[in-house]
């Protein structure tokens, strides 16, 4: 018995080891096999699995076209030791055609991305970079070289726009949207100037605010201030107002940044000019400053716009033109001076409103005077172009004052000592008439009127100075007592 179990057990171990050994030789084809294989998909453009049973190849994932699939199975035909390959758990991508890829800036700062990806990994670096939806684009081949590229410069090229979009189609990419400013324009296009080879930008930016001053400023006698248009941030509408004397604006007005240089400066200068105005309107654009004006009816056209060219300052365009009243006995209050005015005869005259008595009447008629003096052109009896506003405001009052029954006024002209004493009456005659007519043209009626001329025999001052003939050479208004 123990002669024969001897050499069963001696047969039985030559068969183990037969077995051990084989069993240790197909493990390491086995790794041999798997090792090649892995090598061969280390290459694919997207993650690859294989395993190895046996010799047995079997290859899953995604691959990126079905050449890329037919190169990596004939490479894995190549490993020595395999037996079969199997693909048909691959997927190949489909191909888009054109290659499509878009970005959205919403206004609130948002980032959204639609279209398609080349692979989940460039997918996750545009998620990085704050893209909305990234993560759940669908992959497809025949992407653009350089794609994490571009789309990574259509982020930056969003970032400055208040919104946008960036679109990559094909061989071409579209930048369009909003932008504050040009400076921000100009940083959007930046971001897609250095392009890869054979992707053509195309932009379409719209400037919300491109810096420019255009707008006009209107004041009307009746109506007050308005202004549209674009305004600067440093010089608002308000502003505006006063620096022109006034409280409110009315208009529509946008802000830029853009500046108007001197423009205050100018404004400022305006308020003592506005009473001889009917209306005057302002306009600046391109940097330069106009203005069309009515002069204030009964005020000459050319002294007005002289004035105003004085108060403007050089390189202003100016034209002013005459202007007259409307129908008699209508009322209003010009703003620029904050009185009452009637219409009479074409004319715009203070509408006053006091109880009529001749002092009242005189004292009325020292105020309208007190400061400013009716003058003539030297020599002459013709009325010098700076005194019509006084002429106005004293028809307002010469209206007023002979509405009442037996009140009469005398104008008185009167002269310096300088010259010959007969010349000196006749001129002052003259002179007193020539109010008298500026004041019924205004209205007033002419026979509530008296003309007289005194000469030089009622001297109110020295007249061995320049100043005490000037005081002399003036009219009065009297309502005798």
């Amino acid at each position: 018995m123990r002669i024969i179990l001897g050499p069963v057990v001696l047969v039985a171990g030559i068969a183990g080891l037969a077995w051990w050994g084989a069993d240790n030789e197909a493990q390491t084809i086995e790794s041999e096999v798997r090792a090649s294989a892995e090598g061969v998909v280390t290459g694919a453009i997207h993650p690859m699995n294989v395993t190895v049973s046996g010799r047995d190849i079997t290859l899953t994932g995604t691959a990126d076209t079905e050449d890329e699939l037919t190169d990596i199975v004939t490479s894995l035909d190549r490993v020595e030791g395999r037996r079969v390959v199997r693909a048909d758990g691959v997927d190949v991508l489909p191909v888009a055609a054109p290659y499509e890829t878009a970005l959205a800036k919403g206004t609130d700062g948002s980032l959204a991305m639609t279209g398609t990806a080349p692979s989940a990994a460039q997918a996750e670096v545009a998620a990085a970079g704050g893209a909305l939806g990234a993560m759940e684009l669908p992959l497809a081949s025949g992407a653009p070289e350089g794609w994490s590229d571009i789309v990574t410069a259509g982020a930056g090229a969003l970032e400055p726009l208040n919104e946008g979009s960036f679109a990559l189609t094909g061989g071409k990419v579209i930048l369009s949207g909003k932008a504050q400013t040009p400076d921000e324009a100009k940083a959007a296009t930046t971001a897609i100037s250095d392009l890869p080879d054979g992707i053509d930008p195309v932009t379409a930016i719209d400037v919300i605010d491109p810096g420019v001053v255009a707008f006009e400023l209107t004041f009307d006698a009746g109506e007050g201030l308005s202004v549209f248009g674009t305004v600067p941030e440093t010089l608002q509408p308000t502003d505006m107002a006063e620096a022109l004397g006034f409280d409110e604006i009315s208009g529509e007005t946008n802000e830029t940044f853009g500046l108007a240089p001197d423009l205050e400066d100018r404004l400022s200068a305006l308020p003592p000019m506005l009473p001889d105005f009917e209306s005057l309107t302002l306009t600046y654009a391109d940097g330069n400053l106009s203005a069309t004006g009515v002069a204030a009816p009964g005020l000459d056209p050319g002294y007005v716009e002289g004035r105003l060219g004085e108060a403007l300052g050089e390189g202003a365009e100016i034209a002013v033109t005459a202007g007259r009243a409307p129908e008699d006995w209508i009322t209003r209050t010009n703003r620029a001076t904050q009185q009452g005015q009637v219409a009479s005869a074409g004319f715009w005259v203070p509408d006053y409103d006091f109880e009529i008595t001749k002092q009242a009447c005189n004292d009325a008629a020292a105020k309208v005077q007190a400061g400013r003096q009716i003058a003539f052109v030297t020599g002459s009896a013709e009325l010098d172009r700076a005194s019509m506003s006084i002429i106005n405001d004293m028809a307002g009052l010469l209206l007023h004052c002979t509405d009442k029954v037996g009140m009469r006024v005398t104008i008185g002209g009167h002269t310096d000592s300088q010259g010959d004493d007969n010349e000196n009456y006749r001129l002052s005659v003259e002179r007193a008439k020539a109010v008298r007519d500026a004041l019924v043209e205004r209205g007033v009626p002419p026979g509530r009127m008296q003309a007289i001329g005194f000469g030089e025999t009622e001297p109110i001052a020295d007249n061995e100075t320049e100043d005490g003939r000037a005081a002399n050479r003036r009219t009065t208004f009297e309502w005798p007592q």
